[in-house]
């Protein structure tokens, strides 16, 4: 179900790259700070946090194939 979220949302434009990656470090955040208290990880956080760093992977990874960087 995440990669199928990541990849419709690899190719919807109105959310741009910038967007994604402030979302994925305030997750991480969100995640580091259950860690450091020893409580039980967000699974929403954890989720939403894999499926933004996949789209951005798909996106980087298409860039590459047709030469943008």
């Amino acid at each position: 179900m995440p990669k199928k979220a990541a990849r419709t949302l690899a190719f919807d434009t109105a959310v741009a790259n910038e967007e994604l990656e402030a979302a994925i470090s305030y997750l991480e955040q969100k995640l580091n700070d259950a860690s450091f208290r020893n409580e039980p990880v967000p699974f929403l956080a954890y989720r939403n946090r894999v499926i933004f760093q996949t789209t951005l992977d798909i996106r980087r990874g298409a860039q590459n194939r047709r030469g943008e960087f």
